[in-house]
């Protein structure tokens, strides 16, 4: 088939129609596409596969190829299909750094989203669009008011990823929020990662929400931070850069997509009961100072010089240090210097 008058914009409907052709390649039991997938060998050479298999050119294929990279639902190493629901999560974890450098990457994500949503819903030949609506904070704090207000008019459960936990006064506040969602009856489930689930203070917060009848689980990587509300409202951070920037998402399909993704990390992960219970968390007992000590031990500075930083005689530093050996269940300043380090204590 020539490829003459090929337009960009045909990329799309070409990208659709390679999607489809790869997944049911990849599987027998996927939707019978207009051509047969055995014929179409993409291991071998992508571009001619989708070109014959759909009957264009050549260049047409590479355009709809590279237009599903683009959308992270092609693997560049191996060609691999991936499902929607994880492209959405790689495009949202890219997007995440982008945002308070670049103002048009809000306009880029919103566009890759919305090619994304017709996949997701399995939209036949027309690939309606669903709108995407985007907000960016530039003040945590606005932010946090917003939060709380819309977390109180929430109907739907709730859930939430955290690869670290904020400030413990936050936390304090975000409770009192958190306990009234769950008073009147709305669900609520929170993945953290293990470093977050050990840092000092975090036990509080996480024991109160499950007392309070929140589900509460721990994984050993969390791949973004994020809160979805009423299933359609998805607040993630754009950038930490200064100012920070953090985005929220009106979207009933990019929600779908995400708690998709929630629930196979949840399954995977360990109840905080059990990850309590198993002793893996011995350096809640740390307090604050303990850190302080810890980081200033592992600086190299003298008891002399680390007793005036902390505020306190030597006699009570040899206190604090036996009272963090023992918290971390090790012998020496070494391994409490290794395992600090092992816990993210040190950061």
């Amino acid at each position: 088939m020539s490829g003459r008058g090929f337009r960009p914009a045909d990329a799309a409907t070409t990208a659709h129609r390679a999607y489809r052709l790869l997944a049911a390649g990849r599987s027998a039991a996927a939707e019978p596409v207009e051509a047969d997938p055995v014929s179409a060998d993409p291991a071998a050479d992508p571009v001619a596969a989708v070109a014959s298999g759909l009957d264009v050119s050549e260049d047409q294929a590479r355009a709809g190829l590279e237009w599903l990279g683009e959308r992270r639902l092609l693997a560049a190493d191996d060609g691999a299909v991936a499902l929607p629901e994880q492209a959405v999560l790689d495009v949202l974890a890219q997007a995440s750094g982008g945002f308070g450098r670049m103002a048009e990457e809000v306009e880029r994500w919103r566009t890759a989203v919305s090619d994304l949503a017709d996949l997701v819903s399995g939209a036949p030949a027309g690939f309606e669009s669903e709108r995407v609506d985007v907000l960016r904070f530039t003040d945590r704090t606005e932010l946090r008011r917003w939060l709380d207000d819309r977390a109180l008019l929430n109907r739907r459960d709730a859930v939430a990823m955290h690869p670290a936990l904020a400030p413990n006064d936050v936390l304090r506040e975000s409770l009192k929020v958190d306990l009234e969602l769950l008073r009147r009856g709305v669900g609520f489930r929170m993945l953290v990662s293990r470093t977050a689930a050990r840092r000092p203070g975090a036990a509080a917060y996480l024991s109160a929400l499950e007392r309070g009848g929140g589900q509460v689980r721990v994984a050993d990587a969390i791949p973004l931070r994020m809160l979805v509300l009423d299933g359609s409202v998805v607040v993630t951070p754009g950038s930490d850069a200064e100012p920070p920037c953090d985005v929220v998402i009106r979207s009933d399909v990019v929600g779908r997509c995400l708690l998709a993704a929630f629930d196979h990390l949840w399954v995977a992960a360990e109840k905080y009961a059990t990850f309590v219970g198993a002793g893996d968390d011995r350096d809640e007992e740390l307090t604050a100072v303990h850190v302080r000590l810890l980081r200033a031990l592992a600086t190299g500075a003298k008891d002399e010089a680390i007793a005036r930083q902390l505020g306190c005689s030597e006699r009570t530093l040899r206190r604090l240090v036996a009272q963090t050996l023992d918290a971390l269940g090790v012998r020496s300043r070494f391994a409490a210097g290794a395992k600090a380090a092992q816990l993210g204590l040190l950061d």
